[in-house]
């Protein structure tokens, strides 16, 4: 009776058995499809790439950043055939916009849901569907449940998930691969019109760590610069005061 064991160490075998060991490997499978968002920034990823089959979130105030940006991902898709889903409370998409970007209007697809679940169930729907490469979709929030079902939805059909966020302190959307802000800054001198700006944020990515870029795009490439020198306010504040 002296060597019992005590209660607590008894069941310690039976935790360990009941223990679901994946092997690293596996995520490297998970994420082994991927496309290039520039060469700098692939450099930076753990896949050398963004993942396809998987979900992501894109910032921007305004939400008109982050569509152009995921929209030029979304056309370097190997996948001609499939359709991409805009998802949205109301029927301000307009495709047209996203010429520059090089995106047939002819592949959108402009879903209306007008409350927060038929969106997600719209979300949910179409990243289930085999035909679809690409889903846009505004969210406000989403908790984790929410979230690990449209990422199961994109990894049992290859479907690539865009959630567009407004920018805000706190994420809103619980759990993505990756989630990056996306702000416009002033162009430089000499720069010609339809070529936007933006600083290139990766706040969070599965497995890696955040960075920052600035670039433009410029010729269907995003095209990097170094950050340009705070701008001087001093004349901009000096009117303020005369105009007060």
């Amino acid at each position: 009776m002296g060597n019992t064991l005590p209660v607590e160490q008894r069941s310690v075998p039976d935790r360990a058995a009941s223990l679901t060991i994946r092997p690293v490997i596996s995520m490297e499978r998970r994420f082994a499809r991927t496309i290039s968002v520039s060469k700098e920034i692939d450099l930076e990823l753990p896949f050398h790439g963004l993942p396809l089959g998987c979900v992501h979130e894109a910032q921007s105030p305004g939400l008109a950043n982050g569509i152009a940006f995921a929209s030029l991902l979304s056309v370097r898709i190997p996948d001609p055939s499939g359709q991409k889903v805009y998802v949205a409370p109301d029927a301000s998409f307009h495709s047209l916009g996203l010429l520059p970007y090089r995106v047939p209007p002819e592949q959108w697809i402009h879903v209306v849901a007008r409350n927060s679940l038929d969106l997600a169930w719209t979300v949910l729907e179409a990243l289930r569907c085999s035909k679809v490469s690409v889903v846009l979709a505004p969210v406000k929030s989403a908790d984790l449940a929410l979230c690990r079902r449209w990422q199961l939805a994109a990894e049992g059909s290859g479907a690539t998930g865009f959630l567009l966020t407004d920018t805000a302190p706190k994420p809103s959307i619980a759990s993505v691969v990756t989630r990056w802000q996306i702000t416009s800054i002033p162009a430089p001198f000499g720069a010609t019109f339809g070529e936007p700006h933006w600083a290139i944020d990766l706040v969070y990515c599965r497995g890696g760590r955040p960075a920052q870029w600035t670039a433009a795009w410029r010729e269907e490439r995003l095209e990097h610069r170094p950050p340009s020198r705070p701008l001087q306010r001093t004349a901009l504040a000096t009117a303020n005061r005369l105009a007060v």
